[in-house]
């Protein structure tokens, strides 16, 4: 590198260590997110707690590794993963079952990776590609994944060493708790699931259900959600904060003596948005720290992100935040402060461009004077030249996940597990959300959708 300039492309950090974020009593009750509605979610629950018709496994073919059989079920417990190699969020949930492969494989666990008929000649490559050591095989004609009532891909199914469908169509973000409390058990534990479901989950505590419809009911209306009284907040189970990501990201706030969480202004004159501002009434906040000119931070994140605003509906905000990460020389930057914002004004003009090439689903804003990033960290933002100081520290893949009184809960990388973990918590815990989601179920009740 030449000496005196500033270079910030740089590797990405590594992940955080992983989180525990269900509480006890969650935990007794199995704590698993599924997802579906209606009439396909009252399918799947009837499915559950049945016997998994192995059979099914004689109609894949084109196995990518060793064949499963039905006798290679037998007293294991199963992960299946419906997916298709060319979608991204599939391949993310295939780096999820790997990751439980590589946790959970020595005590048993067996992986069965169903691909879509479509597009099965790049799943060898991709399975190479993502180094998955599970097999996997072509779902031919989709029979397999209509006796299990799988609507699109990815979905997760587990079975466990009873044979029976344990969770059906789980969230990605409970995939390692739903594998956990299967492997964990002995085969005449499964067998009595039943009656300890029925005891530790009266009235379905316990088990929550993502209505991934609510994203594509159009014509509900936007309520006027206001933030709700500060001690709702204070006395809601949130998640773990920080653990490892206080060290990680930096989040020196508490060091500093300041007990407060950070709460973020989303109404910021120093940030412009690119694409429409979000309705944030009764949503959560997801927002994700990127730059263009590191791929990095944004590759594997972008198209996950579009996937988790389609998925989570009117529950989340998802905001991509583009912060200006450039490389001006320093010794001329310091001669002449106009070099930064010559830089600064190219890198938007860039970023514009970027976002209406890419037409994502989400919303993106940029962070100019990176005042969402240092807020979200508990630091006072600082503008012009003194930002290059945040871009050589700027740590990426970065979440923040914030309540709907703009107040960090969760800060960590978007690729760890415990991120749909920690979303799923602050979402069934945030009261604003719960006022919103009653109002929706109201209206689509009163107009007969439900």
């Amino acid at each position: 590198m030449k000496r005196g300039s500033l270079s910030v492309l740089w590797s990405a950090v590594g992940t955080v260590a992983a989180m525990s974020l269900l509480a006890p009593a969650q935990a007794q009750s199995e704590g698993v997110v599924r997802e579906g509605s209606g009439a396909r979610r009252a399918a799947l629950d009837a499915m559950e707690l049945t016997r998994f018709d192995r059979s099914l496994l004689g109609g894949l073919t084109d196995w990518v590794g060793e064949p499963v059989t039905a006798d290679d079920l037998d007293g294991k417990p199963v992960l299946v993963l419906t997916w298709a190699s060319w979608h991204p969020g599939s391949t993310a949930s295939a780096r999820a079952a790997q990751l439980m492969s590589r946790s959970y494989g020595d005590q048993g666990l067996i992986i069965l990776g169903v691909h879509a008929e479509e597009g099965f000649d790049t799943a060898a490559s991709t399975a190479e590609r993502l180094r998955l050591d599970f097999p996997i095989a072509r779902d031919a004609g989709s029979a397999f994944r209509e006796a299990i009532k799988a609507d699109m891909d990815p979905n997760f199914y587990v079975i466990d060493r009873a044979g029976q469908v344990r969770f059906a169509d789980v969230d990605r973000g409970s995939i390692r708790q739903a594998v956990k409390t299967v492997v964990e058990e002995s085969r005449e534990q499964a067998e009595t699931a039943a009656s300890r479901r029925g005891s530790n989950e009266q009235g379905n505590q316990g088990r929550v259900i993502l209505d991934v419809t609510r994203g594509d009911v159009a014509d509900i209306p936007e309520w006027d959600i206001p933030q709700q009284d500060a001690l709702l907040y204070q006395e809601a189970s949130w998640p773990a904060r920080w653990l490892e990501a206080e060290r990680e990201f930096d989040a020196d706030f508490r060091r500093s003596g300041n007990n407060e969480l950070p709460i973020v202004n989303f109404n910021s004159d120093l940030v412009t948005w690119l694409s429409p501002k979000p309705n944030m009434g009764g949503r959560i906040r997801v927002a994700y720290f990127w730059s263009h000119t590191l791929p990095g931070s944004y590759q594997r994140v972008q198209p996950m992100m579009d996937d988790l605003q389609r998925t989570y509906g009117r529950d989340v905000a998802v905001m991509g935040v583009a912060v200006p990460v450039i490389r001006v020389d320093q010794e001329q930057a310091s001669r002449n402060p106009a070099v930064v914002e010559d830089a600064l004004e190219s890198f938007a003009q860039n970023l514009s461009r970027v976002v209406t090439d890419t037409q994502l689903r989400h919303t993106i804003v940029f962070d100019r004077e990176w005042e969402l990033h240092s807020s979200t960290l508990g630091k006072e933002a600082r503008g012009g030249r003194q930002s290059l100081q945040f871009a050589q520290q700027f740590k990426y893949p970065m979440v923040a996940i914030y309540s709907t009184d703009n107040t960090v809960r969760w800060i960590g990388t978007p690729l760890n597990d415990q991120f749909r973990l920690a979303l799923n918590r602050i979402i069934e815990t945030d009261p604003a959300v719960q006022i919103r989601r009653a109002r929706d179920a109201a209206y689509l009740t009163r107009t007969g959708q439900r």
